[in-house]
């Protein structure tokens, strides 16, 4: 007993049909999970954020510089950004500061400091973090 041309089209679209659907859930689940697992290490390093000399500690300290809107005052605080720039006690730290910022806001230190200052406080910034060893 052969197979209809109608059947084999049927055949094909149920086949279709459930390879799409298990692509998708296969890609939801990898998004899912790629979505805990950063949520988890941002946590672990938000854990860390309070201990004084650690990279999530500037980073953190950088993060809420940026997002320094209050009654008083609206925008950046460029103060605190310069002063945690002169607390960073080399250009390595200021490297590993940029991978917990990352890992905390899924965001670019350097694209945020670029877009929250000015060309010259930003300039001034790497001239401070220039001169560290």
């Amino acid at each position: 007993m052969e197979t209809s041309d109608a059947e084999k089209i049927q055949n094909l679209k149920t086949v279709v049909i459930y390879s799409t659907l298990g692509v998708g859930t296969a890609t939801g689940l990898f998004l899912l999970g790629r979505h805990f697992y950063k949520k988890s290490q941002a946590n672990r390093s938000e854990k860390h954020s309070l201990e004084e000399g650690d990279p999530a500690t500037y980073a953190k300290q950088l993060k809420m510089a940026f997002d320094n809107d209050n009654y008083l005052s609206w925008g950046t605080d460029e103060e605190a950004i310069t002063k945690v720039f002169q607390e960073l006690p080399s250009k390595r730290m200021f490297e590993r500061v940029q991978k917990e910022y990352f890992r905390m806001y899924s965001r670019s230190l350097n694209a945020d400091l670029e877009e929250e200052l000015s060309s010259e406080e930003y300039n001034n910034l790497i001239r401070l973090l220039n001169a560290k060893k």
